[in-house]
C-alpha cells in the first residue's frame, strides 16, 4: 500500500490499541509460557507496542527489552506504571538491534507481529538477526495465524464491526494471494468526520516460517495451536512455534 512504512500501524492505532486489542489473545497463557521458556533470563519483545505483554512479564520478575517502530506506541508504554523502566529501541524490528551480555533467553514475536514485515526478505532477516542475539538454549517464539486457502485472484471485503447512531466502524481488506499480502484500513465514520487507520501484512504458512528459521540456524523445537499446549493439527487456525538455536541444549 502506497504511503505506509514501518511506523504507520503503530502511529495509526496507538490511541485505540489498548481499548480494541487489550484482550486480543490468551494473556495468561502467553505469560506462563514465556516465563517458563525464559527460565529467569532476559526477554526481547519485537513490536513491544503499548506494553500489553511486556509490563506483566516485567511484573513477574523478568528483564524485558523491546523494539518498536512507532514512537506513539512507545509513548503509551512510557506513560504506564513501570513502562519507563523497560529499555526500548525505536526502529524496524526486521533489523533487531538490542543486545544483552550473554544473549536473550527468549525473543518474542507475538500475535502476528512477524507478519507486519512486508517482504519475505525482511522476515528472513528478522529470523537471522534474532538468532544471533540468543544465548545458548535460547528461543525465538512466533505466534501467528495459519493462512486459509488462497482465493481465486484478489479478494476484497468490507465488514462492519460497529453500527451506532453516531458512529460506524468498517473493516476494509484486500487479499492478494500472489504476494501473500493483505492490505486494509479501519474506517471510523462519525458526524465529526472520517478517520482512517491503514495497515498491511505479509502472511506466511508455518512451513515457510520453518524454512526461514532453518536458514537462520534455528530448529523447530515445539509447535502448538495455542499458548496452553493445545495440539497443532491440519485444521488449526493459529500456531505457537518455538525455534531453538541449532546444536544448543533444550
Amino acid at each position: 500500500m502506497d504511503g505506509l512504512d514501518a511506523t504507520s500501524y503503530g502511529e495509526g492505532f496507538a490511541d485505540v490499541y489498548d481499548e480494541w486489542y487489550g484482550e486480543v489473545s490468551d494473556l495468561d497463557g502467553t505469560l506462563d509460557s514465556v516465563v517458563a521458556l525464559a527460565n529467569g533470563g532476559p526477554v526481547l519483545e519485537l513490536g513491544i507496542g503499548t506494553g500489553r505483554l511486556a509490563l506483566p512479564l516485567a511484573s513477574r520478575g523478568l528483564e524485558v527489552h523491546g523494539v518498536d517502530a512507532s514512537p506513539a506506541m512507545v509513548a503509551r508504554l512510557r506513560a504506564k506504571p513501570g513502562g519507563g523502566a523497560i529499555p526500548v529501541t525505536i526502529g524496524d524490528f526486521a533489523d533487531v538491534q538490542p543486545s544483552v551480555p550473554g544473549g536473550f533467553s527468549v525473543i518474542l514475536a507475538a500475535y502476528n507481529t512477524l507478519f507486519n514485515l512486508m517482504t519475505a526478505d525482511a522476515q528472513r532477516r528478522c529470523f537471522a538477526n534474532a538468532a544471533r542475539r540468543l544465548r545458548p538454549g535460547g528461543v525465538v517464539v512466533v505466534e501467528a495465524f495459519v493462512p486459509g486457502p488462497d482465493p481465486d485472484g484478489i479478494d476484497s471485503q468490507v465488514t462492519p464491526s460497529t453500527i451506532e447512531a453516531a458512529r460506524v466502524v468498517l473493516h476494509v481488506t484486500r487479499r492478494n494471494p500472489t504476494t501473500q499480502t493483505v492490505e486494509g484500513s479501519v474506517v471510523s465514520i462519525t458526524e465529526e468526520g472520517i478517520r482512517l487507520r491503514p495497515w498491511q501484512i505479509r502472511y506466511a504458512p508455518p512451513a515457510e516460517l520453518d524454512a526461514m528459521a532453518d536458514a537462520a540456524g534455528l530448529t523447530l523445537a515445539k509447535r502448538s495451536a495455542g499458548w496452553r499446549d493445545e495440539p497443532f493439527h491440519g485444521e488449526s487456525s493459529t500456531h505457537i512455534s518455538v525455534y531453538r538455536r541449532a546444536g544448543t541444549a533444550s
